[in-house]
């Protein structure tokens, strides 16, 4: 839910409490004006009727109407002062239909010597009716002013939250590798102008690190690479000569494996680094049958040699939208190592269906933890020219690209499969059973 929302939400809430309950006390509070009214002319009327009993000692002649009744009895015998006001139902006789009424009851004596009772009737109908009126019109006079209100408060918080949603745009178009300053936009608000400061602070922090890794990695690929590929050339040299003892062979050997595999660990690392920081923007329509096929016709002596049948499955010609230099990365690691992994005799089968890519092949058991697999520096097996990088640089380039790899080990058939979408879209990898 958006902060807009949310604060819109819950001022909603909050208005509508508010609303209701001060249009409660409002109409409590006209509804006792009115009846205190109502009570104030009863009492008018009573005590204009007890003065003239108390004067003359005669009734008067009252005219009855409609909602509105006087009923006065002398007594030969005083009563003491009472005074009542109270509402009460009553039936009309001619619609049959039950009013409500407010009346007024008073008794007292005159001069100790006989006593009276008055009794004023009103009907509270006309009264009822003005209350509903102004309930209905009090509610609607509410309901607007909180529509109002909500609405302003809308406008007014998304007038004041623009400079956050500025800086959030132009933070997202922000990219590391461009050369274009970041700049945000100035506001006059205390908190998104501090904000703004600490942004700006952390993207030149973030610029000058990637700068200065981008630079160590540059150097280190030639700095590093060009001493290894010197110290190879000199040890392979070293293994052509005559004269070189067979105990000194072996050493320059293990040299030569050593430092071929210091190569690749380097190469991958720098690779990982690489993909890490964005390198490889550039993304094209790859498909990845295609770079199967190339690769298994590059991989074909190897599969002579250890007599490794290939078989390949293709339903669609699995189309992504990545860079193609990874996507050859990508598929010639996972046949690599189904490959390197296979037996004599053995096999590799390559599966496309929609949305899926499988590469299975027969194998020795896994020795290993298979949630480690993808790790960097994990291998599942004792070959020392096995750097444990290549599936590390697969889930790498997976995760780049939201893209699904998981790993099976049935018997001896291993199993990586890899789910895509050519909208780059993560998909779900089913659970076999």
């Amino acid at each position: 839910m958006k902060l807009l929302t949310k604060n819109t939400y819950y001022f909603l809430i909050a208005s509508c409490l508010a609303t209701l309950s001060i249009g409660v006390l409002l109409f409590i509070t006209i509804r006792k004006q009115v009846y205190k009214q109502i009570d104030n002319s009863l009492i008018t009327e009573k005590t204009i009727i007890q003065d003239q009993l108390e004067q003359t000692g005669i009734i008067p002649d009252f005219m009855p109407t409609f909602g509105h009744q006087i009923e006065v009895k002398l007594l030969d015998k005083p009563l003491p002062p009472v005074q009542i006001i109270r509402d009460t139902l009553m039936t009309d006789s001619a619609s049959g239909s039950i009013l409500s009424f407010r009346y007024i009851y008073y008794s007292a004596g005159i001069h100790g010597k006989s006593g009276y009772s008055i009794r004023i009737i009103r009907s509270l109908n006309e009264k009822d009716l003005l209350l509903a009126d102004i309930g209905f019109y009090m509610f609607l006079l509410l309901l607007l002013l909180l529509i109002l209100s909500i609405a302003l408060n809308y406008l007014i918080s998304r007038k004041i939250w623009e400079p956050f949603h500025s800086t959030i745009e132009v933070a997202d178009k922000f990219d590391i590798q461009s050369d274009t300053p970041f700049e945000l936009p100035e506001t006059n608000i205390d908190e998104f102008h501090k904000l703004n400061t600490v942004f700006t602070r952390m993207i030149r922090k973030m610029r000058g690190d990637y700068l200065s890794l981008k630079e160590y990695n540059e150097n280190a690929a030639h700095e590093i690479r060009t001493p290894l590929a010197v110290i190879r050339s000199k040890t392979e040299l070293l293994m052509q000569r005559k004269e070189i003892r067979k105990e000194s062979l072996n050493i320059i050997k293990s040299i030569n494996e050593a430092t071929t595999r210091l190569y690749k660990i380097t190469r991958g690392l720098l690779l990982i680094s690489r993909i890490e920081n964005l390198y490889f923007k550039e993304a094209t329509e790859i498909s990845l049958k295609k770079i199967i096929e190339k690769n298994i016709m590059n991989y074909r002596e190897i599969m002579q040699l250890k007599h490794i049948s290939v078989e390949m499955e293709a339903d669609s010609p699995a189309i992504v939208i990545m860079n193609e230099v990874l996507a050859e990365i990508l598929i010639s690691n996972l046949l690599s190592n189904a490959v390197r992994y296979n037996i004599d005799r053995g096999f590799i089968k390559c599966s496309i269906r929609d949305g899926f890519l499988s590469i299975s092949n027969s194998g020795l058991p896994l020795n290993t933890d298979t949630e480690l697999l993808f790790k960097r520096f994990n291998k599942s097996s004792d070959n020392s020219q096995s750097t444990g990088l290549g599936l590390a640089i697969v889930k790498k380039i997976t995760e780049t690209y939201n893209m699904g790899i998981t790993y099976t080990c049935t018997g001896n058939i291993h199993e990586l499969r890899l789910a895509y979408s050519h909208d780059g879209l993560n998909k779900q990898i089913p659970v076999q059973s």
